[in-house]
């Protein structure tokens, strides 16, 4: 091979030309031409494939004769491996017929032996149609998947001309709108007019287009069936070359399936999916919104059944909700006109009295006692006494929603201590003070318990839906007393948050739950921090430098956060995440779906995993609503690109109905109750 010294890039020149000097004239002649030239020769047939594949030649030059071989069986080659490639055959001798056949066949163009002066104008001529059939391809693919694109596209895509009348639409838009393209085709949009906007509405909309600008929002229509959608409408002017508008293109996205799911979420947001009442969510925008109008608004009653968990654990959750559910039916029955009632959480109730004052809601109060404890409730051939604790506290502008809360729990909590099935009132008095250094008493408990290291790791497995394999476990804290019971973190946690003690905790949960993996490197962990973590920076630093000297396998360890802090501090939330992500733990939201709206917030958290509250789905073969909900729930999630975990999963149907709706793991007693790990 022989390569040119003349500037510019080379073209690579394959020969198929026995004669040496023959070659040797042909580049001679392109070189003097000013054509740079890096060439190859072949002569033979198993040659000539070889290079063909081997040096990706920009040109074939090919002689008509050879030994054992010719040129059109080598264009036949090119042709076939190589469409685009210019091919030009050069040969000392050609009749018309035989030149018309070549160029028939694919070649580009014949130059005889004895005119070789014409061999430049014949590859530069070559080389330019070769340059044209390659960007003609380009244009034909691009337009063709563009087309596709369109057809694909899972919006309504309408086009029309300036006027207004259409001219295609894709398949999305017949999907959306019921309209084929052939029925619908040369007439104007306004066969699709709900007539529920008004005419200033479309006036607006063509002035805008027509002025050139793009035209956004959101309006009803009317199906080819006569039913009414809402969607989302973007109009983008098209222009010619010359600026001239010249169509109009529409995006059609249909709204309605997606505000049923908002509806849905809304719904979550503010009740209660078990009782239909209020939930604690709502109660707190209740007080705050009542305080800020009037100043002042009554009584707050916060209500807890007796012994709900002996009942619970001697029946089962399914007897519990059935109670709760009775228990919400009679206390709403007893309330006067202006009370409220609400579902706390678990056993609790609240009832905020607006117009009450402490004499009369103590009144009141009474009165929701003996209605609970007038309760007989009947199940398995057993009868259990029902009775509640209440607490009272004032609602006063000087203090927040949570203040009076925690003031209606001290009550609560001196009237369990005084022997259950009465009511106690709270305000800034002794026994209000008294209760709430119960809570610090607590917080003593818990710092020598840290000091002491009396503290354990419970585990529980989280199942496959699919499989029925268990890779996943969720870490659970207990706490041991002074006497070596087991303490239930619903005892110990509030006091350990409100006295900045989480911390702490988190930092030995999570030390812990890596010398487990350490220990089990094929072990996959969940672990629990607290909201008041997310804003520790001295932890999150801490915990970085834990899980970055594990040397654990990426996704071994995951975070968990509940909704409530992961919304409360979003900016917290996506600060640990880029950091330990990077360190190889993945997050989970767990408590998915109690206390916002869900959905319009899930998308801005960094989470990979969300975890479906258990209120949602214990009961999902005998709660159709619960069952729409948790469907939506998982929808949403699997639109969003996260993986659904369904908590409380206590029988082999709710498992069944979660596999059918698409979550993807289950964690629950129906596959075993949290156990101690080998590092308790």
């Amino acid at each position: 091979m022989t390569s040119a010294s003349v500037e510019g890039p080379p073209l690579r020149l394959l020969l198929l030309e026995d004669v040496q000097t023959d070659a040797e004239l042909e580049v001679r002649e392109l070189r003097r031409a000013g054509i740079p030239v890096e060439w190859t020769r072949v002569e033979t047939e198993t040659a000539f494939r070889e290079a063909l594949a081997v040096l990706d030649p920009d040109l074939v030059l090919a002689d008509y004769s050879l030994p054992g071989w010719n040129g059109l069986a080598a264009l036949e080659v090119v042709r076939s491996e190589r469409p685009d490639l210019p091919f030009i055959v050069v040969t000392g001798a050609l009749d018309e017929e035989t030149a018309a056949d070549c160029i028939k066949r694919g070649a580009d163009d014949y130059v005889l032996k004895e005119r070789l002066s014409r061999l430049p104008h014949a590859v530069r001529t070559a080389r330019e149609a070769w340059a044209t059939r390659v960007a003609r391809r380009r244009a034909e693919e691009e337009l063709r998947l563009r087309n596709s694109a369109l057809e694909a596209a899972a919006d309504g895509i309408l086009l029309t001309d300036v006027d207004g009348r259409i001219v295609w639409t894709n398949p999305a838009f017949t999907q959306i709108t019921g309209w084929p393209l052939e029925e619908i085709l040369g007439r104007k949009p306004d066969v699709l007019k709900s007539s529920l906007q008004r005419d200033a509405f479309y006036r607006q909309m063509w002035e805008t287009i027509l002025a050139g600008g793009v035209w956004r929002g959101e309006l009803y229509n009317r199906r080819k069936d006569g039913s009414i959608y809402l969607e989302e409408m973007t109009i983008t002017p098209v222009r010619s070359d010359k600026g001239v508008i010249t169509h109009f293109v529409a995006i059609k996205e249909d709204l309605t399936s997606r505000r049923r799911q908002e509806d849905l979420i809304r719904n979550l947001a503010t009740r209660d999916p078990l009782t239909g009442l209020p939930n604690q969510a709502m109660l707190r925008e209740d007080i705050e919104r009542a305080v800020a109008v009037d100043g002042a608004c009554g009584t707050l009653v916060m209500i807890d059944l007796d012994r709900f968990a002996l009942l619970n654990e001697a029946l089962g959750h399914p007897a519990g909700d059935r109670l709760l559910i009775e228990v919400a039916e009679r206390l709403s029955l007893d309330l006067p006109r202006s009370g409220m009632l609400y579902r706390f959480g678990g056993d609790e109730f609240v009832v905020l009295l607006p117009e009450s004052g402490l004499e009369e809601a103590g009144e009141i109060a009474e009165r929701l006692r003996r209605t609970v404890d007038g309760i007989r409730f009947a199940s398995e051939n057993v009868v259990f006494d029902v009775s509640a604790s209440l607490g009272l506290a004032p609602v006063e502008a000087a203090r927040s929603a949570s203040a009076t809360l925690s003031l209606a729990d001290a009550a609560l909590r001196m009237a369990k201590e005084a022997g259950r099935n009465r009511w106690v009132v709270c305000g800034d008095d002794t026994a209000g003070r008294r209760a709430i250094d119960d809570i610090g008493r607590w917080a003593a408990q818990v710092k020598d318990a840290i000091r002491e290291g009396r503290f354990r790791l419970y585990a529980q497995r989280i199942v496959s839906l699919e499989t029925g394999e268990s890779h996943h476990e969720e870490v659970l804290l207990r706490m041991i007393d002074a006497n070596g019971g087991v303490v239930a973190p619903g005892a110990f946690l509030p006091a350990a948050e409100r006295f900045g003690l989480m911390p702490a905790l988190d930092r030995w949960v999570v030390s812990k739950a890596i010398e487990l993996l350490r220990a089990r490197p094929e072990r996959r962990l969940f672990v629990n921090l607290s909201g008041t973590s997310l804003g520790d920076q001295a932890l999150l630093a801490e915990v970085e430098a834990l899980v970055g000297a594990s040397g654990l396998p990426a996704g071994a360890l995951t975070i968990e956060i509940t909704e409530t802090a992961a919304i409360a501090d979003i900016a917290g939330l996506q600060r640990w995440a880029r950091r330990l992500k990077e360190a190889g733990c993945g997050f989970a939201l767990d408590d998915f779906g109690t206390g916002f709206s869900s959905f319009a917030y899930l998308q801005s958290l960094p989470v990979d995993l969300v975890k479906i509250d258990g209120s949602f789905v214990r009961d999902l073969d005998t709660n159709a609503t619960n069952r729409a909900l948790t469907g939506a729930m998982v929808t949403v999630a699997h639109a969003l690109g996260k993986t659904v975990v369904a908590e409380m999963v206590e029988r082999a149907p709710v498992a069944e109905i979660l596999k059918e709706l698409g979550a993807e793991y289950g964690q629950g007693w129906y596959w075993g109750r949290p156990e101690p790990t080998e590092a308790a």
